[in-house]
């Protein structure tokens, strides 16, 4: 998986987007008909083939569709496939036939089969190998009877609910991928139709678009949908308030004002407070008893206050956002506890001692690199800081790395890191095992290192098992990680999306779900 330090790597979704109108009249960025949406940071590639930042992802689903979604209440619902079987080595689609790209040629099964194919072969270094499909899957299609199969050498618990992360490219998108960095090619309800770098991406409706989960269509949404270039949560609030805003996800004190004035909100739930861990040889947190002091030195219920500011939520699963398939805690009791005693009694057994205020160990002195992103506003940064300075109390040397979306995933893949909060976003827990298990960068998103043999063991188990069935496993799986401090989650953000009193939207178990954007402006 050799490129991942293009940008695709930004898998390590960063779940700090914050949305928001941006818009130069009191009638929305483009006029009575356009919706606009903010977002901290321009995502520097929109491609569904290379980028799997939390930006890209909610930008594509404006103009990518799957062959099956979820509904509400996380069930499986008709999309482009009108129906389907499935067992954990094998689905078989039946397509809609009225699906087109935004050429007005049709979506066909062979060309789906073909992007499957794409994905599998190695050549091509995809990040969504292994992620929104599965390792060895062998795609097949006949298109007389508009049927697609996806077979699994391997039993694949998910293989039915993965397809839903994969968001359908046409094919002549797929056959010059680059293209697709600043323009789209799929058959969603909205189609990229302008890009200012920096400062906005306009898309705009497709009126023929009549085959959404569940056979929904395009008629009643906006015509265009502009995403903004908003950095600062407070001049999203105020542009908010000053109704040139249509939604904005604003977390921070001036969620207050917000609500005092009546405005609506969807909450969305993302991991925001998460610690990877760098586990390779030369680091000096390939050592348990190292991270381990490491963490049990940071107060983690007051970072993720700061980070939240107070308003966020304990994880119980490591990187699952909104709706999870298995939903016990296996966080909770597997934390670190915050204790610097007992952390510097680790240290001590690892080796190392304390002199002139910091840990040494054979002449080389205790140091981290933290990478850290800095699109999360203002709380975030605090927490950082606050984080560095329990480090250095503790006497570690701390050198901080700020990270963008069009940055995590280099950094990350270089291996020049020890420590980084980089939260990730994911769906399933058959998803965590490429990032704690298997590669490290540049040739996999193994970005730790990390070889934690009972993890293995319990996802081998979990993976024989069908959908549900085996959330024993996977459970006992995410409690190894954390138990063995390979990854520290502490704290989800409940991020509230305001929208405007003529703008209505729902969160789904992505985000914000695009068929249901709706204005009544008179």
């Amino acid at each position: 998986m050799r490129g991942l330090a293009r940008g695709a790597a930004t898998a390590v979704a960063l779940g700090l987007l914050a949305t928001g109108c941006g818009a130069t009249d009191g009638a929305g960025a483009g006029g009575s008909d356009t919706l606009t949406i903010g977002i901290t940071d321009d995502p520097g590639n929109v491609s569904p083939l290379t980028s799997l930042s939390k930006i890209t992802s909610v930008m594509t689903r404006f103009s990518y569709d799957t062959l099956v979604g979820v509904g509400p209440d996380g069930q499986i619902v008709p999309s482009v496939a009108e129906k389907w079987t499935s067992d954990t080595l094998s689905a078989t689609f039946t397509l809609r036939r009225d699906v087109t790209c935004a050429d007005g040629k049709p979506l066909t099964a062979s060309a789906i089969a073909a992007q499957y194919n794409y994905i599998v072969d190695p050549k091509n270094t995809s990040p969504l190998y292994g992620l929104a499909v599965a390792p060895g899957t062998v795609a097949t299609a006949d298109d007389a009877t508009n049927t697609l199969t996806l077979r699994t050498p391997e039993p694949t618990p998910f293989l039915l609910r993965g397809t839903t992360g994969l968001p359908l490219v046409c094919p002549s998108g797929l056959a010059a991928p680059d293209s697709l960095t600043h323009a789209t090619d799929g058959t969603g309800p909205y189609r990229l139709t302008e890009v200012a770098t920096g400062d906005h991406f306009t898309y705009t409706k497709r009126p023929d678009y009549v085959w959404g989960p569940n056979g929904t269509g395009s008629a009643e949404l906006p015509e265009r949908v502009v995403f903004k270039v908003v950095s600062n949560e407070s001049t999203r609030a105020n542009l908010l308030l000053g109704k040139q805003l249509d939604i904005a996800s604003v977390t921070g004190a001036d969620r207050i004002r917000l609500s005092a004035a009546g405005l609506n909100a969807q909450i969305q739930r993302d991991p925001l407070g998460m610690l990877l861990i760098n586990e390779g040889p030369e680091h000096v947190t390939a050592d348990p008893q190292v991270r381990w002091a490491l963490i049990a030195a940071l107060d983690l219920k007051q970072l993720g206050a700061v980070a939240s500011g107070g308003k966020g939520a304990a994880p119980a699963r490591v990187a699952t956002t909104m709706l999870p398939p298995c939903q016990a805690d296996a966080v909770s009791a597997n934390t670190p506890p915050h204790d610097p005693a007992r952390a510097a009694e680790a240290l001590r057994g690892a080796g190392w001692k304390k002199s002139g205020g910091y840990w040494t160990k054979d002449g080389r002195q205790l140091s981290i690199v933290l990478p850290h992103p800095t699109t999360g506003g203002s709380q975030l940064l605090s927490a950082v800081e606050l984080a560095v300075q329990q480090w250095k109390s503790f006497g570690v040397k701390v050198t901080r790395k700020p990270l963008t979306n069009g940055t995590t995933g280099e950094v990350l893949a270089s291996g020049q890191w020890d420590i980084s909060w980089t939260p990730l976003t994911l769906t399933q827990p058959d998803q965590l095992i490429p990032f704690f298990s298997g590669p490290a960068g540049p040739d996999g998103i193994n970005f730790g290192s990390i070889d934690n043999p009972e993890y293995k063991r319990l996802t081998a188990l979990a993976m024989a098992k069908p959908d549900l069935a085996g959330c024993d496993e996977w459970t006992a799986a995410e409690a190894e990680l954390v138990k063995r401090v390979d990854v520290v989650t502490f704290v989800d953000m409940l991020s509230p999306y305001f929208a405007t009193h003529d703008t209505t939207f729902v969160i789904d178990g992505i985000g914000i779900d695009p068929m249901s954007l709706r204005l009544n402006r008179k």
